[in-house]
């Protein structure tokens, strides 16, 4: 029962975040760093992703099904310029939305013969 309250805890504040209104003046107020650089250490930050930077993009496969723990890095580069804080999200830095109204993520995979298959899917909304 302890795990079914603590469910529906993380779904109600999380839920009760993307409800609140964008604190578009403090976002614009932060330092903002371009992925792969080195963040401020004493602050928070927006991270930026500009459109047509190879970034990496990292999976992990790990859990007792596994003889051995595996990792794979590729790159992505994205379409868009993309500023991330917290669980806001913006194309210029300076309209910011929550991310899920302007970010459509999906995971997916599974088993087949021709073996594991991770996907990840982000669309522009």
């Amino acid at each position: 029962m302890k795990h079914v309250f603590a469910v529906f805890a993380i779904f109600a504040l999380t839920g009760c975040a993307s409800l609140q209104s964008v604190p578009t003046e403090a976002i614009t107020r932060l330092p903002v760093v371009r992925v792969g650089s080195q963040p401020p250490e004493t602050m928070e930050y927006v991270t930026f992703y500009p459109a047509g930077f190879a970034f990496p993009v990292k999976l992990n496969a790990t859990g007792s099904l596994f003889a051995s723990a595996s990792r794979v890095e590729s790159q992505a580069i994205l379409a868009k310029d993309l500023y991330l804080y917290k669980y806001w999200a913006s194309h210029d830095g300076k309209t910011w939305e929550n991310s899920h109204k302007l970010i459509g993520v999906e995971f997916g995979g599974g088993f087949d013969v021709k073996g594991l298959q991770a996907n990840i899917k982000l669309e522009a909304k």
